[in-house]
């Protein structure tokens, strides 16, 4: 029998907080589609639970950069485990776990917890940067983007908008961040 190494140890936790993020999308995402013919769907609110979705796939990616660590201290697990948990959160604000409770209007829905959104995003973007610069090594002039992402969300926490327009501007810069992620940095997007 083989032994656990310490970053198998440490991912599968990882990964058990972003199996329930994703599980999480996906059923209530999908108990709206069983109800699509009473729900009004908002686009930009599903433009989000896209982006979420794929920051978790993102995150479980970027994990397995830490393969080779040697050690792990409980700083560096709580670390580690603090960007999926706030993922998770974030899943767990953008769409209703009850229909018939919170109502069939996502638009309303997705406006009435953009901000606690927007305050989780903080955290995650948060322990990204840190993150980032910790145990990946890359330069704060790198990581100007999240920066931007940032003080984006820190404005939409302080000043919650109700703006359609606002929010579809924000969903596509969000879509199209997420798929220049992918394009420029395909090298990171390999496992093994």
């Amino acid at each position: 029998m083989t032994a656990v190494n310490p970053f198998e140890y440490v991912s599968i936790l990882v990964s058990i907080i972003l199996g329930l993020g994703i599980t999480q999308l996906l059923s209530s995402f999908t108990d709206l589609l069983y109800n699509h013919r009473t729900v009004r769907f908002y686009w930009p609110q599903l433009a989000w639970v896209a982006f979420i979705l794929f920051l978790h796939v993102q995150d479980w990616i970027i994990t397995y950069q830490l393969k080779d660590r040697s050690t792990w201290g409980m700083l560096d697990l709580f670390f580690v485990l603090a960007y999926p948990v706030a993922l998770f959160c974030v899943a767990k604000m953008l769409l209703p776990t009850n229909t018939h409770e919170e109502g069939r209007d996502m638009r309303a829905f997705f406006h009435s917890q953009f901000r606690m959104v927007s305050i989780l995003m903080l955290f995650c973007i948060g322990f990204s940067i840190l993150f980032n610069f910790h145990y990946l090594q890359v330069t704060v002039l790198d990581q100007l983007p999240l920066f931007l992402f940032f003080l984006t969300m820190l404005l939409m926490a302080l000043r919650p908008v109700r703006s359609d327009r606002v929010h579809q501007l924000l969903a596509i810069a969000i879509l199209l961040a997420s798929g220049a992620a992918v394009l420029l940095t395909r090298e990171v997007w390999v496992i093994g």
